[in-house]
């Protein structure tokens, strides 16, 4: 029997091998899959050939086309706002967006108990600061009548082991009305080698039309939608990287309620003169004094002392009185070299405070030793001899020690953060703050004016500053004793007898509001009497204490330590005082005697 090797398809079709060698090349598994189909389906695939090409140049024409049309419509007819992960927009949108009534009906979403799920602040934080969260329950006048701790701490505790979910949209398009507009939302992440990548995802916010002045506008709803949140709190950031290798930024880390200033303890005259040249450098015509003079507008100062005598206590209650952010930094972290460091003062606002704490120890204060001529002088004979000690005004720069040079190989040089604080290229309008506890440390160049240019000493208590530190822990505050205006009594009463499902006539509620007022009026009148009784016992009892703590011999500190054992006794604060002072200069005496 004789076989006929010619393959089936060609002859049927007229389609030589040569073709048929063609298609197989174009497209990979041609002549197989056509056997296939010959072979069991009976089906020649070379009779549809011209209608599959046309079907895939008709298909690659429509998908040009659409792609032609897509770009064309994004490129004319699209606005769109990119939003980075690395910026605080991203915050500022994503905090907005959880709390839209469209993200309570969306089926695709991101949950999590922060606000957007990131290494970045999240809501929680702040709130954890805020000491009056817990209380809203606890405000009605007698309310914490009859409770008792454990049955209050069982509720706290209790409500705290749920953490709020936030919802925010998930990976894609999303699409949502604002101001009876549509708006369309693409969440996309950008995939990386890294495991930790700041800026792996990006924001894009788009609308139709040219006119992009509606994204504008919800944007700018969003910051401040999320700066009100803050209120007048004081937001506190730090220098921090989130994984090895990574770059440096400043991370916002809490928000907290202003300290006042009265509550730092230190000389009248002093404060008040930090306080008046933070107020005169602030000043516009002070920058333009500056700026015609061709002086950088910068303002340093150096707060010295021992521990715990309030110098972050200033730092920190300036801030709130001038509503400035406060920027933390730790020098002594070996991962923060020159180029982070210049890179974090770059991205400093034009208005804030830069707090270095205990700049004497972070080892780059005292790299000036002495002038050592790295060289190896001759002598007579032609033989290298000892290195030559020569003065230091007879050479150009001064080398440093061994020792100092040895004692940080890594992190940030003294003249690496001389040039980041007062160098060519260092940042205008920012309030540089450094404390220090051992101020004798510290080298001569960055203590000079233009640099520090205002340097204030904390000392030991005085004794007007024991007396007013007594008053101040003692005296009754506003938020000591929750009080609930008439009007809002009267609002809580009408609301708990409407959800009950009771009416309330008009000369009932006029009644209900008479007698609101009257015992608001008696209440408002004994807690005065009260107020003004209390201001002259404690004042008395503020004198004597200050009779028994010896001054100018321990801190803000130990004293407010002391006196928060025994926050509600003040009788008992001063009948113990005695006792501990002697314990405590027992215990410096023996510390003193171990260190020597």
């Amino acid at each position: 029997m004789e076989f006929n090797h010619t393959n089936p398809q060609s002859d049927r079709a007229g389609i030589s091998s040569s073709e048929t060698a063609m298609l197989e090349a174009l497209i990979p598994g041609y002549a197989l899959f056509s056997r296939f189909l010959l072979s069991y389906l009976q089906i020649d695939l070379t009779v549809y050939l011209q209608q599959l090409v046309v079907l895939v140049v008709f298909g690659a024409a429509i998908k040009y086309t659409v792609g032609y049309i897509s770009d064309f419509v994004k490129e004319y007819l699209v606005s769109t706002a990119e939003i980075r992960l690395d910026d605080e927009t991203f915050n500022y949108f994503m905090y907005w967006i959880s709390r839209q009534p469209h993200m309570r009906r969306t089926n695709r979403f991101v949950a999590g108990v922060k606000s957007n799920g990131y290494c970045s602040e999240s809501e929680d934080s702040d709130d954890d600061d805020n000491p009056d969260k817990d209380a809203g329950e606890w405000d009605e006048p007698g309310s914490t009548e009859g409770v008792s701790f454990d049955e209050y701490w069982a509720k706290v505790i209790s409500r705290d082991k749920y953490k709020p979910l936030r919802f925010t949209p998930s990976q894609g398009r999303h699409i949502f009305w604002y101001k009876n507009r549509p708006l369309m939302l693409e969440r996309r992440h950008q995939t990386s080698s890294h495991r930790y990548v700041l800026n792996n995802e990006r924001l894009y916010l788009s609308c139709l039309g040219r006119d992009a002045s509606i994204l504008r506008t919800v944007l700018n709803e969003a910051q401040q939608a999320y700066v009100q949140r803050d209120g007048n709190r004081t937001i506190i950031y730090r220098g921090h990287r989130y994984y090895s290798g990574g770059s440096w930024n400043w991370t916002r880390c809490m928000a907290r309620s202003p300290r006042p200033l009265s509550t730092v303890v230190l000389d009248p005259e002093q404060k008040q003169d930090f306080i008046d040249d933070i107020k005169e450098y602030l000043h516009p015509r002070t920058r333009r004094w500056y700026s015609n003079r061709g002086i950088p507008y910068r303002r340093g100062y150096l707060l010295h002392g021992p521990p715990g005598t309030g110098k972050t206590s200033l730092c920190f209650a300036a801030a709130g009185l001038f509503g400035l952010k406060l920027y933390l930094l730790n020098l002594n972290s070996r991962a923060l070299d020159e180029d982070s460091l210049a890179s974090l003062f770059s991205e400093l606002p034009n208005r804030c405070i830069v707090l270095l704490e205990d700049v004497d120890t972070a080892g780059i204060t005292q790299t000036r030793g002495k002038t050592i001529a790295d060289v190896k002088p001759k002598d007579d004979e032609g033989e290298e001899g000892d290195i030559e000690e020569i003065p230091e005004e007879a050479v150009d720069a001064v080398v440093v020690d061994e020792v100092a040079s040895t004692a940080k190989p890594d992190g940030i040089t003294l003249s690496g953060l001389l040039n980041v604080i007062d160098g060519v290229a260092a940042s205008e309008g920012r309030i540089l703050v450094m404390t220090s506890n051992h101020p004798e440390k510290l080298d001569a160049a960055l203590l000079r004016p233009g640099r520090v240019d205002l340097s204030i000493a904390f000392g030991y208590t005085s004794q007007e500053a024991i007396e007013e530190l007594f008053t101040s822990i003692y005296m009754a505050m506003d938020g000591d004793s929750p009080r609930t205006s008439a009007a809002q009594r009267l609002s809580n009463e009408h609301a708990k007898l409407k959800i009950a499902g009771v009416s309330i006539p008009n000369g009932h509620k006029r009644t209900k509001s008479q007698e609101l007022l009257e015992k608001a009026k008696s209440e408002e009148k004994a807690h005065q009497s009260y107020l003004k009784e209390l201001r002259l016992r404690i004042n008395i009892l503020a004198k004597e204490f200050a009779s028994i703590v010896p001054p100018d011999e321990f801190t803000a500190a130990e004293i407010q330590g002391y006196l928060l054992n025994h926050k509600s006794t003040p009788e008992a604060a001063i009948k113990g005082a005695g006792t501990w002072v002697h314990a405590l200069r027992e215990k410096k005496k023996a510390r003193e005697e171990k260190n020597v």
